[in-house]
């Protein structure tokens, strides 16, 4: 683990997680933009900042990620309605992905590449946790991004291509009786299109480790939220998040279970 600093000097990467914090947080404030604005249908640009309860401009300094909402107590500085806990959470979490792929990549193509897929990875669970909604848009840009990397690593098309087919097929097999006809065309079950993306994120190589890590997270999901007793399903998108990010960040993990 942690590869990209070993043996590089002490100061060097406390400067370089200070600089992936800084743009962790960065990045996760804009994502908080899209778990607001995706699910209702508004454009990402079509306005500044604003309060998603009484549409009031936010200032400069309500904007400071994470700070800003530890201060205001999660409330909203000029009409006091609280707003989701999941916006500080998706800002300090997109903040630790950034620090984790700085360890493991350094500041590479692939440490963007992963800060990316896992940037759309933490916004498509804040969105099913407050809207209780898969964004398929979401969904696509991962695949997109999933894609990429799978090239940039393997140097081939046809370990993601495969990874891809092999859960679709898998999955389709495991859910047939949820697969529903619309003329033409078939509609998948969402936990179906998941584990397609999620093939095509780890490859062929990594669904030894994709598959269990999926049906770990979401079983201790569903335990824990039977053990709170809480009312709430568990977050398909949480189990399937990790379970891709886990192999894609570090890649080591697929090949020790591969071996």
């Amino acid at each position: 683990m942690f590869d990209a600093i070993i043996g590089i000097k002490f100061g060097y990467v406390l400067c370089g997680i200070i600089w992936a914090v800084a743009m962790g947080f960065a990045f996760g404030n804009y994502a908080c933009s899209l778990v607001h604005r995706l699910p209702r249908g508004r454009l990402i640009l079509d306005k500044k900042p604003y309060c998603g309860n009484c549409g009031t401009m936010l200032q400069v300094r309500d904007l400071f990620p994470v700070i800003s909402a530890l201060m205001l107590r999660h409330r909203c500085r000029y009409c006091g309605e609280p707003f989701p806990v999941s916006h500080t959470w998706t800002e300090v979490l997109v903040g630790l992905l950034f620090v984790l792929a700085f360890l493991e990549h350094g500041f590479t193509e692939q440490f963007l590449l992963i800060i990316i897929i896992g940037t759309f990875l933490i916004t498509l669970a804040a969105i099913e946790a407050n809207e209780r909604m898969v964004m398929g848009r979401i969904v696509l840009c991962i695949a997109v991004f999933g894609a990429l990397n799978r090239v940039l690593w393997d140097g081939t098309i046809y370990h993601f291509f495969n990874g891809g087919l092999f859960a679709l097929l898998l999955g389709a097999a495991i859910w047939h009786k949820k697969i529903k006809p619309s003329g033409h065309i078939f509609t998948l079950p969402k936990v179906v299109d998941l584990m397609t993306i999620g093939g095509v994120c780890v490859g062929e190589q990594g669904l030894v480790l994709f598959f269990p890590l999926f049906a770990i997270f979401y079983a201790a999901d569903w335990l824990i939220r039977k053990i709170t007793r809480s009312k709430n399903p568990p977050l398909m998108t949480v189990a399937f998040g990790l379970a891709v990010i886990l192999p894609v960040l570090w890649p080591k993990l697929m090949l020790m279970v591969v071996q």
